[in-house]
């Protein structure tokens, strides 16, 4: 499946940073091996949260392909990485540094 076009204003100027679906997806019990974060379908941003302890809210999607994820108070969030990949292609690759870990993924397509 191509990527989806990018959006557009009412001036026909793209907004090449904005997406129209969330997509989430969790990975547990990561490892010190590391874990690649890709989604099943083009994403065009994410953002990536390493959880915590103490879970504030569980998030879904309204993408089909969409997992539950937890949004902790106590964990680590990396700012938005403003991204075009295809589907199943990795943005990138989270590891624990000891030990195991979860981490939560946001992206728009």
């Amino acid at each position: 499946m191509p990527i989806q076009p990018i959006l557009r204003d009412d001036n026909g100027f793209p907004l090449s940073d904005r997406g129209s679906e969330l997509i989430t997806k969790r990975y547990a019990n990561v490892g010190t091996q590391g874990q690649a974060v890709s989604f099943d379908v083009d994403v065009k941003a994410a953002v990536i949260h390493i959880e915590g302890t103490n879970v504030k809210a569980t998030l879904t999607g309204p993408g089909a392909e969409s997992e539950a994820i937890n949004w902790t108070t106590d964990g680590l969030t990396f700012p938005v990485i403003p991204v075009v990949k295809e589907a199943n292609n990795p943005i990138a690759t989270v590891a624990a540094s000891s030990g195991t870990i979860n981490v939560s993924v946001l992206a728009w397509r």
